[in-house]
């Protein structure tokens, strides 16, 4: 329950911060938002809006997008706490003008999405990469960039699947266990690299490496855990050094 209250205060402050940013201030914020949200198609009512302003709930995933848009900011930012807050447009247009489809990294160096020290569980090697659109969309199966981010991993607990520093992948869209894959996550003020596997009425947590042992979530960890992305692909770090 406290944790729940926490994740809600600081989703309240990144709102507050992003309005403030936006030019959205002053006690017809709420009616303003609710208003601009309904014009994108959104069931939202005023008296919605002000428990998003006063840490009574958060958003779902369809209020979370438009917000998003509505502020400017990026909606991994607004939702988590991930990333920077400020998207960065001018940078799509050029990469649409480019006919690239690029790949950032996914900003979760010092800290996790939640604002817990991500540990050594990954690592920043590259920036960004960049592919042809065609090329992308069969390696990302028609995802799009947006949904798209790139980070190694440090660790050896996955050393059956991935090696340290290799390249993952990841859809930051996926933010619920929609079937056995292999997630990041947050729990208990931790954050994981796990595949996770559905057996009966538990979910299992397996590190592929067998030298770690495998644990369960019970259904009062499955709702307090944090999806913040889901493993598409991977990319092995193997450099042949010829010169």
């Amino acid at each position: 329950m406290v944790k729940k209250e926490s994740t809600r205060q600081a989703f309240t402050a990144r709102l507050i911060a992003a309005c403030e940013s936006a030019g959205i201030v002053g006690h017809g914020r709420n009616k303003q938002v609710a208003r601009a949200l309904q014009q994108q198609g959104c069931k939202i009512s005023t008296p919605g809006v002000w428990k998003w302003f006063n840490a009574q709930s958060i958003p779902d995933d369809q209020n979370l997008l438009a917000l998003s848009h509505l502020l400017g900011v990026r909606v991994e930012w607004l939702q988590y706490g991930m990333e920077k807050p400020a998207a960065s447009l001018s940078s799509d247009s050029l990469n649409v003008q480019r006919n690239v489809f690029r790949v950032e990294s996914l900003d979760i160096g010092q800290k996790s999405a939640s604002g817990l020290h991500a540990r050594d569980e990954f690592v920043e090697t590259i920036h960004a990469v960049e592919y042809g659109v065609d090329e992308a969309r069969v390696l990302f199966n028609g995802r799009p960039a947006e949904n798209i981010r790139l980070i190694a991993i440090n660790s050896d607990s996955m050393v059956e699947t991935f090696a340290p520093r290799d390249q993952l992948f990841v859809d930051i869209s996926v933010k619920v266990f929609d079937g056995d894959g292999i997630y990041i996550f947050t729990l208990d003020n931790q954050l994981y690299l796990k595949r996770l596997q559905l057996q009966h009425r538990k979910i299992a947590v397996i590190s592929d490496n067998k030298r770690y042992e495998t644990w369960y979530l019970n259904r009062e960890d499955v709702d307090s855990m944090q999806v913040l992305a889901k493993v598409i692909l991977s990319q092995a770090r193997h450099y042949q050094i010829l010169g």
